[in-house]
This record gives structure tokens, C-alpha cells and sequence, in this order.
């Protein structure tokens, strides 16, 4: 059996005296999609945000590519990963966030070739080249020489995808990425993360509240709640005969709020 690409056992986080994750186990396979649904406050973002580096861990251990994320070996022990370890370990992961965070004050082309020329030593010219190949695929050829100003939410949302495609990572995290959006532009940005399932082999984790497009796009889901998988399978599974009953009352509250499952 091939190596899990990411690999958790036992993670804690807490922030204060809030557990937020409560000994999670998961392992992702090389090239799975995975949707992460569940109620607000359930801990998807945080798993995220910890794979990203941008929150610590309270416990427990995550390797990815099989190497362990916050930790590294010295002189034959283990110990805490330094600042040259988590950026290194980085370069295998993108997320694309609720919110764009796009540079107001360069055009679109330059917050997408940015940090591969800063970060990874790429030339201006083969950023540039990537960049408008990006800038093609999700549908925004016209817009290089934009300022993020001129275009619509929907679109900052796919410079945004480009953005973190530019540094060819392995993994893809998308954390509410239509959530910020007018529901007439969320299914554009929809349309560019289905293509992308389709067409690469990148391993993808996608939190969202959309579930018509969990059950689309995922090949397994994952119901959280209170910090721990309450339950987990293909999505027809999930959607049509969830087995626990946590799950159930969550879904048919979805369903009663009009959302297609």
C-alpha cells in the first residue's frame, strides 16, 4: 500500500481551555480529494490552517510526504522544527483562503508570479510564462494587466487559485473559498476547482459549506463535529444513508436551509 502524502495521528489543538481538535487520526492518500464539512466551530479550518504551518500544534504528530511537519531530526533526536524546516515543508502546500489577500497595489500578473520569483528563484520571464498559462486555465487570460480593484469577487477568487497553483505544490487546501462571494459568481469559481479535480493528480482538501459541490467534487467526505470525525465515506454514502446520527440532523438541517445534498 502506497504512503499516505499526509499522515495524522493523535492531533490535539487547543486555544486556552478550548479544544478545538481532539485526537484526530486521518491518513489522505496521493492524489485524493477530501471535503470537510460540518457545523461552524467544528475544527476544518484548523486542520487546515495547522497543515499550512500557520497554527502550532498542542499534540500529536503529522508527516507529510513522509517527513514530519513540526518536528525534524538532529544529531539522531527529535525535536521541534525550526523556521528553515516549516518553510521547506511548505513548499508542498497551497491554500486558497475565504478571504483573497490579494496585493491592492500590483496587477494580477504580479501577485501571481510574486512569490515564485522571491521564493523559489524562478526567473521573471518563466514566472511570467506560468503566470499567463494560470491566469488561461482558470479563465482570466484579459485580465494579467488588472489591479485586483477592477475585478469582481468572483474573479480575485480564481487569481487567488492561480496565485497558489504558481508554486506547484502536491496539496491544495481551499478554506471556504466561495463563502465571501454573491451567489451568482460562486459557480465560476466552482467550475475552475471541478477542472481541477478532474485534471490533475494533486491531492486536494476543501472545507466548505456548499454541499451539492462536496458531493460533486470529493471522493471521500468527512463529517466533523466538536473536533473529532463523527464520520466519513464516499459521498453518496454520506449524503444519502449517513449512518450516525450526528450526521443526519446536520444534513437535514441543510436540507431544510434549501441546499441541494
Amino acid at each position: 500500500m502506497d504512503q499516505p502524502i499526509i499522515r495524522i495521528r493523535d492531533l490535539q489543538k487547543s486555544f486556552g481551555r478550548l479544544t478545538v481538535i481532539d485526537g484526530l487520526d486521518l491518513d489522505i492518500a496521493k492524489g485524493e480529494k477530501l471535503a470537510l464539512i460540518g457545523p461552524s466551530g467544528s475544527g476544518k479550518t484548523t486542520i487546515l490552517r495547522i497543515l499550512m504551518t500557520l497554527e502550532d500544534i498542542s499534540g500529536g504528530r503529522i508527516e507529510v510526504c513522509g517527513e514530519p511537519l513540526f518536528h525534524m531530526s538532529r544529531n539522531g533526536t527529535e525535536e521541534p522544527a525550526n523556521d528553515a524546516h516549516l518553510h521547506r515543508m511548505r513548499r508542498h502546500i497551497g491554500m486558497v483562503f475565504q478571504h483573497f489577500n490579494l496585493f491592492p497595489h500590483k496587477t494580477v500578473l504580479q501577485n501571481i508570479t510574486l512569490a515564485p520569483v522571491l521564493t523559489q528563484g524562478a526567473t521573471r520571464a518563466d514566472a511570467d510564462r506560468r503566470g499567463r498559462d494560470l491566469l488561461d486555465m482558470v479563465g482570466l487570460a484579459d485580465k494579467a494587466d488588472h489591479m485586483p480593484s477592477q475585478l469582481s469577487g468572483g474573479q480575485k477568487q480564481r487569481v487567488a487559485i492561480a496565485r497558489a497553483l504558481a508554486l506547484q505544490p502536491q496539496i491544495m487546501l481551499f478554506d471556504e473559498v466561495t463563502s465571501a462571494l454573491d451567489p451568482e459568481l460562486v459557480e465560476e469559481v466552482l467550475e475552475v476547482m471541478h477542472r481541477l479535480a478532474r485534471e490533475t493528480d494533486m491531492t486536494m482538501l476543501l472545507v466548505t459549506h456548499e454541499m451539492g459541490f462536496a458531493h460533486d467534487f470529493a471522493d471521500r467526505v468527512l463529517f466533523f463535529d466538536k473536533g473529532r470525525i463523527v464520520e466519513q465515506g464516499p459521498p453518496d454514502q454520506i449524503f444519502t444513508a449517513p449512518q450516525e446520527d450526528r450526521t443526519k440532523s446536520f444534513l437535514r438541517k441543510i436540507i431544510a436551509a434549501g441546499q441541494r445534498v
